[in-house]
């Protein structure tokens, strides 16, 4: 045997031999829950102890003394408390640890230790308690020849290409504050916002926020500090500098945060400016977008407006085997969602409009919707994030960095904005995890509609096109980009 290879195994057999052997028993105790009663053997308990206090009686300085050259008696007298305390904590964590290792436990959400402040360590025999974990349910993927695909056309007409060059003469007008001083459909009012709980308490506050004014094409829905407001251009539209409107709502059921998640909140919104967009003049738009003449423009604009559609192609289609792989499958779901997990979908969420070509704005929006939803929803997408885990492991999917480079390039590129600077914000806003799963997602969704029976779909009725219908939904200038809550 080699020196590394002898090393080695006298590394692992000295962890071994410091591991306890645990006497572990799990339960089921509901949809995707297990109960594991933990026994701990009273010689491991036993060690540890004895390793605290020769590590204490190392360390400790105690008046009188030289450090390390205190009496054992005296250091159990002055620290032995703490030291039992610590030690049944270390205790408890390394068998948890080691007890869902053993058993082959995936854990999802923080363990629910049982009565943690009554476990004591005993003076003698062995430590026991129990915890209580939600798992990752298990799943029965069917078989993916059985998917039917409808393959959306993705022809881009006229109609099509008029209606980007409204967006693009929308998003490059000038924005100046409102002379009649009314708010209007499509305006951006600058608010005051605040956010205080039943009993007044402020849970947030922030100062010059802007919200955009919808009006009927959106049912006046719209968002204040990533709320979804249904009435928000009814309470506002007609109105000037210096209302103030109070909201009374219950609180998003998938809100993130606990103080706000399905409890009564008060909104109060102050209104400090009105602000509008007077959209470019045609040849403004060639200029201000680099073009030389108008024919120029369109065609680069249907090229774009042909990528976007293939997009949006492919998230139909995935959106179909998502549907009917959440019909096939009756999965078990553990009873309580955490806000983790509605944060990450929220931004998955995102990161999908993001990838469809949609604006910052709209995907807001969306964010804000979703936080809305009922606990039925959140549980559906929670569900389909596990199944598409799933599959993604049958398929022995992978994700490649060259992957998550190419798509942080790609947002960038449609936010206008540099690749590097986008890879940091989403980094500081733990996005990056969440941009590694939709690739991951996407991976598994085109291999499964490799698998699936797929038929082309009749193109659309002539003059009935995605952006005949599309509503205005964006208001941006160049010189002074806005968001809502900014």
């Amino acid at each position: 045997m080699t020196d590394a290879a002898e090393t080695k195994s006298q590394t692992e057999t000295t962890t071994e031999k410091e591991k306890p052997k645990l006497n572990v028993k799990v339960e089921d105790i509901g949809p995707a829950r297990r109960k594991l009663s933990i026994e701990v053997p009273p010689d491991y308990i036993k060690g540890k102890i004895e390793d605290a206090y020769s590590q204490l009686t190392d360390d400790a300085q105690v008046p009188g003394f030289r450090r390390g050259r205190a009496p054992r008696r005296l250091i159990e007298k002055r620290f032995g408390d703490s030291v039992r305390t610590d030690t049944r904590g270390q205790i408890i964590s390394e068998a948890y640890s080691q007890a869902i290792e053993q058993e082959e436990i995936a854990v999802i959400g923080e363990p629910d230790i049982k009565d943690l402040d009554k476990i004591e360590l005993p003076d003698a025999g062995s430590l026991k308690f129990e915890v209580e974990v939600e798992v990752t349910p298990t799943v029965e993927l069917p078989d993916f020849a059985s998917i039917k695909v409808s393959k959306p056309s993705v022809e881009v007409t006229d109609a099509d290409v008029e209606a980007e060059i409204e967006r693009y003469a929308e998003r490059f007008g000038a924005i100046a504050e409102a002379q009649d001083g009314q708010i209007k459909a499509h305006d951006y009012a600058q608010v005051n916002a605040a956010i205080t709980d039943a009993e007044g308490n402020v849970i947030e506050q922030r100062e010059k926020v802007y919200a955009m004014v919808h009006g009927e094409e959106h049912d006046h829905k719209g968002h204040v500090l990533g709320i979804l407001i249904d009435d928000l251009g009814k309470r506002l539209i007609g109105k000037g500098v210096g209302h103030e409107e109070k909201i009374e709502m219950t609180g998003p059921a998938a809100h993130e945060n606990e103080q706000i998640r399905g409890k009564p909140i008060v909104i109060d919104l102050k209104v400090t400016k009105i602000e509008r967009i007077k959209p470019a003049e045609p040849q403004q738009l060639i200029t201000q977008l680099g073009y030389e003449s108008d024919e120029q423009m369109r065609t680069d604009l249907r090229t774009e407006l042909t990528r976007r559609k293939q997009a949006q192609q492919r998230s139909d289609m995935h959106q179909q085997v998502r549907d009917q792989l959440l019909e096939a499958i009756n999965l078990e779901l553990p009873e309580g969602i955490t806000s983790r997990q509605a944060e990450r979908n929220q931004q998955r969420q995102k990161l999908e409009m993001l990838y469809r070509g949609s604006s910052e704005q709209e995907a807001e929006q969306k964010v804000a919707e979703l936080r809305s939803e009922s606990q039925e929803e959140a549980r559906k997408q929670l569900a389909e994030f596990f199944i598409l885990d799933a599959a993604a492991k049958k398929l022995e999917i992978e994700v490649q960095d060259n992957e998550v480079n190419y798509r942080i390039a790609m947002l960038a590129m449609q936010q206008g904005r540099r690749p590097e600077k986008l890879r940091q914000e989403m980094r500081r806003r733990g996005e990056l995890e969440n941009l590694y799963l939709q690739i991951r997602e996407h991976k598994t969704l085109d291999k499964i509609i490799e698998q699936a029976a797929v038929t082309d779909a009749p193109p659309p009725e002539e003059g009935k096109t995605e952006a005949s219908t599309a509503k205005k939904t964006t208001k941006k200038s160049t010189g002074k980009k806005k968001q809502a809550d900014e």
